[in-house]
């Protein structure tokens, strides 16, 4: 029967030996990828540039010279030679809007028209391949992805208009969209509609829905709308308000444009995303349809932005505290997929509200319209937030007057 070994008679702790004082170290693993032959900027606090760099299981294991990275690999690394080229830390897109990248081919495209006669026959086109009655909805025209000098870049110098649409497609809705203002950032935004398409929107010169900022133009002889739309305002209002029954992003749509949009920020270095400005439940679901897959190549750390036309402004507390399971704290996801806390703004404006008639479809925004709070009842939901552990964020500058004006009541304690 084995049994434990009898104490030091003496009490003398027994003396070490060489082993005991420098045990092995525990064998190191191999790394997964090795790049060699790199200029590898580690953006360390002496600026300083190795040639080489070892990755295990999704991390940098080390950094330094070809042979010592050569060491670390296997048979099973996979060796990249960068060939003396640059390797950088990637970047982090902190106001990214990512999934607007990739919707932009779900719309046929009108680039390369050099003339209104183009552009008619690229429709005239487009109708011959859809049923009567079918929508025919098109990008911008212009080259993107800024689409300048529309449409002086036309032979005419006009868009075309609505007799000219209705010739080509007597029996479909036509609309050529606007560009979404912040590509260019010139305005109004101009976007053209045929006969079929204003009735079917019940679109008409003094509509008394039309918000200042929008303009039917007319024919000065005639009074009658040109299918000419000017929107004075860098998010178009006429598709989201009017157009509810044209053709939309859908969620495969949003699913495919986040796959290639990753692709692109890719090849730009871009490896993670903060979606700080909010999503709608749409592209959190295409975000998630992604994360399923296991197709996700740029992290993401999305916040909500909720729409908030169900509600008033007594309901906050009760609705905040009810989402604290899964937008408080740290949210819910994981290293690749995050969603956490709200995007909020001051009130709603009367253009939110008329874009807001899409909801739950945000089309190009990818955020909720209707996510502002009133004013006089801001104070009170940040303090319903903070109580429930849900972060908040904005791209609003008068928060920061808010938190002024209302210190006293967000910290009774200003000692704290």
């Amino acid at each position: 029967m084995a049994c434990c070994p009898a104490p030091p008679t003496t009490g003398a702790r027994p003396t070490p030996s060489d082993a005991d004082m420098n045990p092995p170290s525990p064998p190191q693993p191999g790394c997964d990828i090795a790049i060699r032959n790199g200029k590898i900027i580690t953006c360390d606090g002496a600026d300083s540039i190795a040639s080489a760099i070892a990755i295990h299981d999704g991390r940098i294991m080390a950094v330094g010279s070809d042979d010592e990275i050569a060491g670390l690999a296997t048979d099973r690394t996979r060796v990249i030679d960068a060939g003396g080229r640059a390797v950088i830390p990637g970047l982090i897109d902190g106001h990214a809007h990512m999934d607007r990248e990739g919707l932009k081919g779900v719309f046929p495209s009108l680039s390369g028209c050099r003339s209104v006669a183009d552009v008619l026959g690229r429709i005239e086109a487009l109708v011959r391949e859809v049923q009567p009655g079918d929508w025919v909805v098109t990008m911008p025209i212009g080259e993107p992805p800024y689409y300048f000098d529309v449409p002086d870049n036309l032979a005419e110098k006009r868009f075309p208009t609505r007799a000219e649409l209705d010739r080509i497609a007597p029996d479909n809705p036509v609309y050529i969209r606007p560009i979404w203002g912040y590509w260019r950032h010139e305005l109004p935004l101009h976007s053209v509609a045929n006969s079929r398409a204003l009735d079917a929107g019940g679109l008409y010169p003094d509509h008394p829905d039309l918000p200042p900022s929008v303009t039917l133009e007319t024919d000065p002889d005639t009074g009658e709308a040109t299918g000419l739309i000017l929107e004075d305002s860098f998010v178009p209002i006429v598709e989201l308000a009017f157009f509810a029954m044209m053709p939309r992003f859908v969620h495969d749509d949003r699913v495919a444009g986040l796959k290639a949009a990753m692709a692109a920020y890719n090849r730009t270095g871009t490896t993670s995303v903060f979606e700080e400005h909010g999503c709608s439940q749409e592209v959190i679901q295409a975000y998630q349809a992604l994360r399923r897959e296991d197709t996700q190549t740029v992290r993401a750390s999305l916040i909500y932005s909720p729409s908030w036309h169900f509600l008033k402004p007594d309901d906050y507390p009760r609705v905040l505290e009810s989402w604290a399971g899964w937008l408080g704290g740290q949210g819910l996801g994981d290293d690749w997929l995050r969603v956490e806390g709200l995007y909020t703004e001051p009130g709603i404006s009367l253009e939110n509200a008329l874009r807001a008639r899409a909801s739950p479809y945000s089309g190009w925004a990818g955020f909720n319209y209707d996510c502002g709070i009133p004013e006089d009842a801001l104070v009170d939901f940040l303090i319903a937030a903070a109580r429930a552990d849900i972060r908040i964020s904005t791209i609003t500058i008068d928060f920061l007057d808010l938190f002024k004006k209302n210190r006293s009541l967000m910290n009774p304690n200003p000692s704290n």
